[in-house]
């Protein structure tokens, strides 16, 4: 499938500026914003296409071809980490800290990026964006967080603003996860604000491979998951979790599958274990093509 896409550097909250990769489709009726983990950054030399932003971006496109895709880039890339510190506290290696954390001198983000709030960041992101597109971006958005990019979804859910929640129909959380715990908003208090804000017909999912939650050097991870499930469940939030790719050798590829696997929506018949193996297979064929040329 050709793919063209935008590259723009937009404004938001305070003068913090970020990329912003677009698949724009004129007066599409849903808007999916986004954000990629760890790894991923442009494409370069160094790391398989198919892990690159432009390679996330055309996975993404794929599974949504008649909406606007945006791609928000972190604000940098540290040694192959996300760092996310335009939307939340981040420590050295961009994992999400709390507001009470002491700060080292090796912290990336600077004091006044601390109580930045994310939603209202994410607002004027959009914003900027339609301006330079020449019209807004659709009101229902769909927010799409991979791997460490997760956290920054528990930033926005952290900052419950009406201009952002009113318009979010659907939450995806695809194989979260970090090397530390707190990848999940756990107060209910927070959930509650977020459901109240969201239209009727607001969801959020949870889909996980055994790359994540049967990490045994990280059981925090599918402690979480199990946690913000039953607390979501609990306070009545609408709530999916799909498991993909059980039983199969657990690898970095299984992991960047969940985003060609996760169901969009019930009624998905695209994704789900039949796209299981597509990231080897991309390779496959780019390392074939290489092989070729030289």
């Amino acid at each position: 499938m050709p793919l063209r896409a935008g590259l723009f550097y937009c404004a938001g909250l305070a003068g913090k500026m970020n990329w912003l990769l677009v698949r724009h489709i004129p007066a599409a009726s849903r808007c999916v914003v986004f954000f990629p983990g760890d790894i991923s950054d442009f494409a370069n030399r160094h790391a398989p296409y198919s892990y690159s932003l432009e390679g996330l971006l055309w996975v993404l496109c794929s599974k949504y071809p008649e909406e606007t895709v945006i791609l928000v880039k972190p604000r940098m890339m540290l040694d192959h980490f996300a760092i996310y510190a335009n939307f939340m506290m981040v420590d050295g290696m961009g994992n999400p800290r709390h507001l009470t954390d002491q700060r080292s001198e090796a912290d990336v983000s600077a004091p006044e990026d601390y109580d930045l709030p994310a939603a209202g960041h994410l607002c004027r992101l959009l914003k900027s964006l339609g301006k330079e597109l020449g019209e807004e971006v659709p009101a229902h958005l769909v927010l799409v967080g991979f791997s460490k990019g997760a956290a920054v979804l528990n930033a926005l859910m952290r900052d419950v603003q009406d201009e952002l929640w009113s318009t979010v129909r659907t939450v995806h959380f695809v194989d979260a996860g970090l090397a530390i715990p707190g990848v999940f908003p756990l107060h209910g208090e927070e959930l509650q604000k977020v459901s109240k804000a969201a239209p009727p017909e607001f969801e959020i999912w949870l889909h996980c491979t055994p790359r994540q939650i049967q990490d045994e050097s990280r059981p925090f991870v599918a402690h979480e998951h199990d946690a913000f499930e039953a607390k979501c469940k609990a306070l009545g939030v609408a709530i999916q979790r799909r498991l993909y790719a059980a039983g199969l050798p657990i690898s970095l590829d299984m992991h960047f599958d969940a985003l060609r696997c996760f169901l969009t929506s019930s009624e998905d018949q695209d994704g789900g274990d039949q796209r299981c193996g597509f990231f080897q297979a991309w390779r496959a064929v780019a390392e074939a093509a290489d092989d070729e040329r030289t």
